[in-house]
């Protein structure tokens, strides 16, 4: 899955699949994080602009553009680059001069938060999977299944609660509790990752759709 265009991921996202929603979201992570943080120098807000365009992705997949090449990194670049305007023009301040085409990538732009900006390595990506999958392991078996049947075969809330014979509310607030039990349970060097922890959270995202 590694080599499929974003344009075949976008396709597989709108069809729910969330494997490729992951992919695509450690693609650009990096490079759309660093785009808006040096225009913004906030992390606050540009964790809060590049999560609204990852639900745009989820809720409107269809308004995604992709280039010749298949690549929707132009589309996702334009996109932030209009919300930062937006961003000033709500603060009534003058935006950066830098234009959108004076980005330069990741590695180009000084950053001095080393520990914010975490490049993470594919192996690391598989130990935090592994780590939560022993986590889940230990939860109470209800609590197991609904994770297991939201998260990894991509049910929907009726679905589950079909299921299993419980509500919808019961299956939101297992999942929550799953979910927050996995936050609790990492391990030190994995706390301090913010980049990991923002994958947690477009978990919480993802089972809402």
């Amino acid at each position: 899955m590694m080599n499929l265009t974003d344009s075949t991921l976008l396709k597989k996202i709108k069809s729910g699949d969330r494997p490729a929603f992951m992919l695509l979201y450690e693609r650009y992570w990096d490079s759309l994080y660093s785009f808006v943080f040096v225009r913004t120098k906030d992390k606050e807000i540009s964790e809060e602009l590049l999560q609204n365009l990852w639900i745009k992705i989820l809720e409107n997949t269809d308004t995604i553009q992709t280039d010749e090449s298949e690549s929707a990194k132009g589309y996702l670049i334009r996109h932030l680059h209009y919300r930062i305007l937006d961003y000033y023009n709500s603060l009534k301040k003058t935006s950066p001069t830098l234009s959108i085409d004076e980005f330069t990538s990741p590695e180009e732009v000084e950053i001095t938060d080393t520990e914010y900006f975490e490049i993470l390595e594919e192996n690391e990506i598989s130990s935090l999977l592994l780590m939560i999958d022993k986590v889940v392991s230990q939860l109470p078996s209800t609590e197991q299944l609904v994770y297991d049947m939201r998260i990894r075969k991509n049910m929907s809330v009726n679905e589950t609660a079909e299921a299993l014979g419980i509500s919808n509310k019961t299956v939101s607030n297992k999942l929550s509790k799953a979910l927050g039990e996995i936050r609790e349970q990492l391990s030190p060097e994995y706390k301090s990752s913010k980049k990991l922890i923002s994958i947690l959270v477009l978990m919480e995202i993802l089972t809402k759709y």
